[in-house]
């Protein structure tokens, strides 16, 4: 039955929630009209976007492109624009795609056969970072090997934030039965706190494909958190969603491996401030992350010590070595 549905190429809805990207979304779009999967609808949520966004999108004549315009409610209410076009949307399977991000042209054709298994609620890949001139920065995950015959999900996502933006499909049904996209109060993400709890209730998948393509630019929320040195907004992730997750579920609560997370978050941040020439700042990151990680952790903090003391490129040590960079 499951696979019969599969081959009658179920309609995909694109969900597409967007800002001020009238310099992204003309591309977002065109990498949906690309798709070699033709069953598809886009439906894109305007938060109110002060530029020529509206513009933009209604140039494209496509009865397949739904757009709806809201009064800004910003990033603290982001559920609530997911939520709104999840309710326009038709599709058996939601495939999330921000409005400055891109699909590589076989996304939907490589990643529907995933759901084949009824019980499979979310589906991931690989994705490419590229800067705002399409510049790639590397890829994410290096290794997705260690995915491949994965079956419990939750564990390791309760520690490590493993699912890699701008390719993520979900099937809807699940996604409305958990009543959608969800944002614990005070914080500024839906897809964490929201995948958590599907992994409660059915299986993810792993497509070792190339399905997003994620565009890292200076106007973009997260470079302009870790940029301000906001390192709240990643390290502290384990307070606003896991912990709160586990005690509203009774799961137990690794506080060892969530501290080693916190570390590899702040030799994030600290690779970002030293990137933008904050070497104090990111100096001070970098010693933090030292005394909560790993041992491979410290390593790395040290080197990232070390760079912030004698102006060694961060970035171009990661680029040789085929590490994502932030440049």
């Amino acid at each position: 039955m499951a696979d019969e549905r599969i081959m009658k190429t179920p309609l995909v809805t694109v969900l597409t929630t967007t800002y001020n990207h009238s310099k992204f979304i003309t591309d977002c779009i065109r990498s949906v009209l690309a798709q070699t999967y033709d069953n598809w609808e886009q439906v894109i949520v305007d938060d109110g976007s002060t530029d020529n966004t509206e513009e933009i999108v209604k140039e494209f004549d496509d009865e397949r492109i739904v757009y709806v315009r809201q009064k800004h409610v910003g990033v603290h209410r982001l559920a609530e624009t997911y939520n709104r076009g999840l309710k326009l949307s038709r599709g058996e399977f939601i495939a999330v795609l921000e409005g400055d991000d891109m699909f590589p042209r076989r996304k939907l054709e490589l990643q529907v056969p995933s759901f084949t298994d009824d019980d499979v609620v979310l589906s991931f890949g690989k994705c490419v970072l590229v800067n705002q001139d399409k510049k790639v920065l590397g890829m994410w995950p290096l290794n997705g090997n260690r995915f491949i015959g994965m079956t419990d999900w939750l564990t390791p996502l309760l520690v490590n934030y493993y699912i890699t933006g701008g390719t993520v499909m979900l099937r809807r049904d699940p996604l409305q039965k958990i009543g959608g996209f969800s944002q614990p109060f005070g914080t500024v993400a839906v897809d964490y706190s929201t995948y958590l709890e599907l992994a409660l209730i059915g299986k993810f998948r792993f497509v070792n494909e190339v399905l997003g393509v994620w565009r890292k630019h200076g106007e973009s929320f997260s470079d302009s958190v870790l940029y301000k040195g906001m390192n709240a907004h990643v390290s502290d992730v384990a307070l606003q969603y896991v912990i709160p997750f586990c005690r509203k579920h009774g799961l137990p609560i690794d506080w060892k491996a969530l501290s080693q997370q916190k570390g590899r978050d702040l030799f994030h941040v600290g690779r970002h401030q030293l990137l933008h020439g904050n070497k104090r700042e990111a100096l001070q990151n970098f010693q933090q992350s030292f005394k909560l990680s790993s041992v491979f952790g410290k390593c790395k903090s040290v080197g990232g010590m070390a760079a912030s003391l004698m102006g060694v490129d961060l970035e171009k040590v990661a680029g040789r070595l085929g590490r994502p960079t932030e440049r």
